[in-house]
């Protein structure tokens, strides 16, 4: 709820965990597994939350502008591409990808803690044996959508991070070895 997306709003980035496993004893809410869906029900559902904030920003700052305010026009003026951005469902870091949000525009909007501003992390949640993506079509996937994005993508294990969590140091080592691991995932996702 609200509690959760002003949370949100307060980080600097945003790990996005996606389920990329397959398992008939883990029920998907959805229904089945597929992370690209997941994916677009979440940033919609983060662009919708910042359209609603871009919104109230425009409905305080037009007025001003309007009567000649030259501030409220710089803002209004980046609101408005903000909200036809977010209006379609698009997340606001596109518009900063494609140089269409400049790096003044974002110190005026950095007051309204937009959150498809922020960087986002993929953490894909795969299988045991699913690390490679050759092999995992839900990892491809979204390897491909955070490419095309500019994010990162770190596969873990969350049942495998759950038995490392219960081992001592010695026993850890020793365990990643016989899964043909370095280091957790969870060392892997603070890095990046």
């Amino acid at each position: 709820g609200n509690q959760f997306l002003a949370n949100i709003r307060e980080t600097n980035a945003i790990i996005h965990v996606v389920r990329c496993f397959a398992d008939d004893n883990v029920v998907h809410v959805s229904g089945s597994v597929d992370p690209l869906r997941d994916i677009e029900v979440i940033d919609t559902e983060l662009a919708l939350a910042d359209l609603a904030a871009v919104e109230k920003a425009l409905a305080r700052y037009k007025k001003p502008a309007a009567a000649g305010d030259k501030d409220a026009k710089k803002l209004v003026a980046v609101l408005e591409k903000c909200f036809n951005q977010l209006n379609q469902a698009k997340a606001l870091r596109e518009l900063v990808k494609q140089g269409e949000i400049s790096a003044e525009d974002l110190i005026l909007l950095k007051q309204f803690c937009l959150i498809t501003l922020k960087p986002v992390l993929y953490a894909a949640n795969v299988s045991d044996n699913g690390f490679d993506a050759n092999n995992n079509e839900f990892l491809k996937a979204v390897q491909n959508h955070a490419a095309n994005e500019g994010s990162e993508v770190v596969a873990l294990c969350a049942s495998i991070e759950a038995e490392i969590a219960d081992l001592d140091d010695a026993d850890k080592t020793e365990f990643l070895q016989s899964m043909g691991l370095e280091e957790p995932g969870l060392d892997r996702l603070i890095r990046a």
